[in-house]
């Protein structure tokens, strides 16, 4: 009898532990933000296959404009944690000047915009990108009063070194604009 007991118990004792799971922690994927017009300071965009935005718990996000000249010089400045070695931070730098900024679509050239672009690799080494050919911008709110600027934006970035094409698509910012 008292054998049967231990077995038995035994027997409940692996039957409990093995239904037993460890909770998953489920991290979720990135996603872009939504497009918005409120100054709410968010910004992404795809870099490839990739959502690319800021990390929030650091002062990594920034629109800034002023004058240049007779022209309005915007800028927008984006850094994140790297995917590829989470010991650095990629960015994004977008400069457009244009001599006037109001909502509309804008072509963006080598003329008018500057894109430096760094991602880290795994092994510590640096991909460099700049605009390759023509992109676009569209402001979709440009309120000095208020200080908002909020569009959206599609380009191509080469790789400096090898040559690489990447697209940007789906871009996206609605930012509180300093200067």
């Amino acid at each position: 009898m008292k054998k049967s007991c231990i077995l038995i118990l035994i027997s409940f004792s692996l039957l409990i532990l093995s239904s037993c799971k460890k909770k998953e922690i489920v991290v979720p994927e990135p996603t872009l933000p939504e497009i918005t017009q409120s100054g709410l300071n968010t910004f992404g965009f795809m870099f490839k296959n990739e959502v690319w935005t800021p990390n929030l718990l650091f002062l990594t996000l920034s629109a800034n404009y002023g004058m240049e000249g007779d022209a309005v010089k915007l800028n927008l400045f984006c850094r994140r944690k790297s995917p590829q070695n989470q010991n650095t931070s990629d960015f994004f730098n977008l400069k457009y000047t244009n001599p006037d900024i109001s909502t509309g679509t804008y072509e963006l050239n080598e003329q008018n915009c500057k894109i430096d672009l760094e991602t880290i690799l795994a092994d510590n080494h640096a991909k460099e990108y700049s605009l390759y050919g023509k992109g676009s911008i569209t402001f979709i709110r440009w309120d000095l009063k208020n200080r908002i600027g909020a569009g959206t934006f599609t380009l191509t970035v080469r790789e400096k070194t090898t040559g690489e094409t990447v697209a940007i698509t789906q871009g996206r910012f609605d930012m509180v604009l300093g200067n």
